[in-house]
């Protein structure tokens, strides 16, 4: 028999506890269900890192988990100790994580008597619907019932997008730094090879460097960019609020003149991208199918290695490694890897047109997660787009959600019990994956679905 709940949220990382948070915060009377089969919740993959080297990637001023308490990580951080800690901290992830936890712990103390809270140590595989309602059918062969569900499912461990022909590694290849023991060096000069540049592969380089075992680290993707750095900004005298809608290229064109146009008042190129954010959903809606793909095809590198920073201890970390000849980065394509002994044979098809051979130890993907939801990895997502519960949206890259984070069916209607926030809603939201955008989509969820249970 199954069990039931007023509401079940699938997924026990950030987003699933920001929506648990803001919905006891706001009242919640009933069980709330949490699905989530690790142990701690609100780790996810970012937080669940054991490295101490692993810092977040935005500032610790701006990381509050709640909108209307822009202070609440600071405050935090100096109840624990870190009197350090200031607005432009760049605190460790793992430290992030317990935070999080902690204030679901306090919240769901301070709501025992009106709310029943309950994690459900297992993993949704499937959910059907009936009579208004939804059935969660879980790995452990129970199910539980509910009138709401959320999906808060984040990302895969790992990217199934990585296109190189690959031949009896067996375990010498990882598809993603996050999997086993991918950043366990294993011996005292370890060679390893990273494909991908970006932040992923920054956090997999300091976790191989900072063991006590030695390595050479070779780092290769298509354009060979490594993540801007952040730096101490002035506030800008303009903003984008005004910006026009147009097409792609227009847009870029009106970046690159405010970027200028900054430059000459004595401001960095730092300020320009980041006053684009609070308006870039409402631009990414307005642009064609067309200019978005050209977007995630041609420009989406280009972007997030300057919207996606570095923490200037990490950029600093980097380029000694860079300069002691331990870290090398290429630009090109990884074409072809093979067996070579205890060794991996590598092929790189550079982009200056040259060919380069590695030999290398282990060969991990570092390229993030890339996922098409209309050939998703995970059983869930295949699951509810099969029986036409779900939709992948246009570009492939999430589901299809109205305003609401609303679920729109194959028929094209928006569902009345599934709900998402965060990574399932890229493709329909440009900014949607880091904490300022989730934690507000997870105050607007919350009233939403609130407001439909008086309703």
């Amino acid at each position: 028999m199954a069990s039931k709940a007023s509401l079940v949220i699938v997924g026990g990382g950030c987003s699933g506890l920001l929506v648990s948070v803001q919905l006891l915060r706001k009242q919640f009377r009933g069980t709330l269900a949490i699905v989530e089969p690790r142990r701690n919740l609100g780790r996810g993959l970012a937080y669940s890192t054991p490295f101490d080297e692993h810092l977040l990637n935005v500032p610790a001023g701006k990381m509050s988990a709640l909108p209307d308490e822009p202070s609440h990580f600071l405050d935090w951080l100096h109840m624990r100790g870190f009197a350090e800690a200031a607005h432009g901290y760049f605190a460790p992830r793992k430290l992030f994580g317990e935070y999080l936890e902690e204030l679901l712990q306090s919240t769901v103390a301070g709501c025992a008597q009106t709310a029943e809270f309950r994690q459900i140590a297992s993993e949704a595989i499937a959910i059907r619907l009936q009579d208004g309602a939804a059935k969660v059918e879980l790995s452990s062969g129970e199910s539980i019932e509910a009138e709401k569900v959320v999906l808060t499912i984040g990302n895969p461990a790992s990217s199934s997008a990585l296109d190189v022909q690959i031949t009896a590694l067996d375990q010498l290849f990882y598809p993603s730094p996050w999997l086993g023991d991918a950043l366990r060096l294993s011996g005292s000069a370890e060679k390893v090879l990273l494909i991908g540049s970006g932040l992923t592969a920054v956090d997999a380089a300091l976790t191989l460097f900072n063991q006590q075992a030695g390595c050479q680290v070779y780092l290769v993707s298509r354009r060979g960019l490594l993540p801007q750095v952040h730096a101490a900004c002035l506030p800008a005298p303009t903003s984008f609020t005004s910006m026009p809608n147009g097409s792609i290229l227009s847009i870029v064109k009106d970046l690159r003149r405010q970027i200028h146009a900054n430059r000459a008042a004595g401001f960095c190129w730092r300020i320009s991208i980041d006053a684009l954010r609070p308006v870039s959903n409402r631009i990414w809606s307005s642009l064609p199918l067309k200019d978005r793909r050209t977007f995630l095809r041609h420009l989406r590198p280009y972007w997030e290695s300057y919207r996606h920073r570095m923490a200037p201890p990490i950029a600093s970390a980097i380029q000694g490694f860079r300069d002691q000849g331990r870290l090398t980065l290429t630009a090109g394509r990884v074409r072809k890897l093979a067996r070579a002994g205890d060794a991996i044979d590598v092929q790189v098809a550079r982009s200056n047109g040259a060919d380069l051979h590695l030999t290398v130890d282990r060969v991990i993907n570092c390229t993030g997660i890339q996922e098409n939801y209309n050939h998703s990895p995970r059983p869930l997502v295949r699951q509810l787009i099969h029986d036409g519960l779900a939709c992948a949206n246009e570009q492939g890259v999430g589901f299809r959600t109205d305003a609401r984070g609303a679920l729109i069916d194959a028929n094209g209607a928006a569902s009345d019990v599934l709900f998402t926030l965060g990574p399932p809603r890229r493709g329909e939201l440009f900014e949607t994956t880091a904490v300022p955008e989730i934690r507000v989509q997870a105050e607007a969820l919350a009233g939403i679905l609130l407001q439909a249970g008086n309703a």
